[in-house]
């Protein structure tokens, strides 16, 4: 197993976000308890794949929804204000006090959404993708790494 300061001399982000991923995965899989750093980055991993899986609807339909207050934290913890937004305002389309961070409150919660939420979610992931480029989340989680070393410290 590399060491934080030997993952980040990796040249390609993506290599470097592959590693510590990895890294994290097979500490979490030994039932180890993760730093806030190591936190953050797994909660971003998994909205980033429920996303791309199936959206908005998706994330919120799915367990990985249970973390989305968390996820949204993630995301301003990276310096990603804009995806943060994207994602409260996705919260926010359940209407006052309607999201829950319980999977069967949720559905039942969904499941009474007009379709002005439902498409309100669309627009989101449109928006959501279209400014990837804008916030480079990568780029973003890579820094966020460099500065918080002591979070990922792996021997």
């Amino acid at each position: 197993m590399k060491n934080i300061n030997e993952i980040l001399t990796l040249t390609d982000e993506i290599e470097i976000i592959e590693a510590v991923g990895t890294i994290i995965w097979d500490k979490k899989q030994e039932a180890d308890e993760l730093s806030e750093g190591e936190t953050n980055f797994i909660l971003i991993d998994i909205f980033e794949g429920a996303i791309n899986e199936g959206g908005f609807l998706h994330f919120f339909n799915n367990e990985v929804g249970d973390y989305a207050r968390e996820v949204l934290e993630a995301y301003k913890k990276i310096g990603a204000p804009k995806t943060a937004n994207i994602i409260a305002k996705a919260i926010g389309l359940f209407g006052i006090n309607n999201f829950h961070d319980e999977l069967e409150k949720r559905k039942n919660a969904i499941a009474k959404l007009d379709e002005n939420a439902l498409s309100g979610w669309e627009d989101l992931e449109e928006i959501f993708f279209e400014d990837e480029q804008e916030e480079d989340v990568v780029t973003l989680i890579v820094e966020y790494i460099r500065n918080n070393t002591s979070e990922f410290n792996y021997v």
